[in-house]
């Protein structure tokens, strides 16, 4: 809210852009002075006389801001706002491997709700374990996404594959571009290949990106090499609220997910690369 250019204004009552009360995010009978710090500020006068109404006119109480989230919590859209674009990236896809001690996992949902909005960003699925040397590893799918203006599902993860002798992995999945952060999306952990040695598998990138597959090579068989395939990318959504729908003092509760483990592999040089966690970003203007 801004308060207005012309007419009255009061420390204190309900009428629209004209309660420096409500102008600062504080209740339409709270006891409030001219001399008061938040008060001073609002009128952009440090010390002396304030003239009321004019210093006043056209002050708002609001800062824009743009907040990432790296974990759950709380978010409440501030008096004064106008819109606030949200951004919403889940957890990537654990990439797999071969010969297995624990399995890869999908990446997990991240969410944002509270009146007006309630966007959902699935994770990534999990790239597959080759079963037998040969085998082709399926990378896992990308996730899904609802509920916002815009809404990307995830690149899935690539294949893990035997390239004559040798074991090539599959690329973990990507995630779409934001437009106030990570304008690039996450890129996915990038292939590896077993020739000669066995390799694990790299991580996902912020936000959201699956992990690519460890490879394995077994020496002494006819074909030696195996890759596991790769993770998906997590979904993205995105909506911008409006203080018509979603009002000033609405809490906005943040749900970010994780990123999936990838495969542990037997000897652990195999292990599968881990999805990257999800992020939210606000903007409010």
């Amino acid at each position: 809210m801004t308060l207005n250019t012309s007419g009255p204004i009061s420390l204190g009552g309900t009428g629209t852009n004209a309660s420096i009360n409500l102008e600062l995010g504080l209740s339409a009978t709270a006891q409030i002075s001219l001399n008061d710090t938040n008060v001073r500020t609002l009128a952009g006068v440090a010390s002396g006389a304030i003239v009321v109404p004019t210093d006043f006119y056209g002050k708002s109480n609001f800062t824009p801001s743009t907040t990432t989230f790296t974990a759950s919590g709380t978010f409440t859209l501030p008096s004064g706002y106008a819109t606030a674009v949200i951004e919403c990236w889940g957890g990537g896809g654990g990439g797999g491997s071969y010969i297995v001690t624990t399995a890869s996992t999908a990446g997990t949902a991240s969410s944002v709700t509270g009146t007006g909005v309630s966007l959902t960003s699935n994770g990534g699925q999990a790239g597959d374990d080759a079963d037998f040397l040969g085998d082709i590893a399926s990378g896992g799918a990308g996730g899904t996404a609802s509920g916002g203006s815009t809404n990307t599902t995830g690149g899935n993860g690539d294949n893990g594959v035997q390239v004559f002798t040798d074991g090539v992995s599959g690329d973990g999945g990507n995630t779409a571009a934001g437009v106030n952060a990570f304008v690039s999306g996450g890129v996915g952990g990038a292939s590896v290949t077993a020739s000669g040695s066995s390799v694990a598998g790299n991580s996902g990138g912020l936000p959201g990106a699956g992990g690519s597959g460890g490879a394995k090579w077994v020496a002494g068989k006819t074909n030696e090499g195996q890759g596991g395939g790769g993770g998906g990318g997590a979904g993205y959504s995105r909506v911008t609220a409006a203080v018509a729908t979603s009002p000033a003092g609405t809490v906005l509760t943040i749900t970010i997910g994780t990123g999936g483990a990838g495969t542990v592999a037997v000897g652990g040089v195999s292990n599968g690369g881990a999805g990257a966690d999800g992020r939210i970003v606000i903007k409010t203007a």
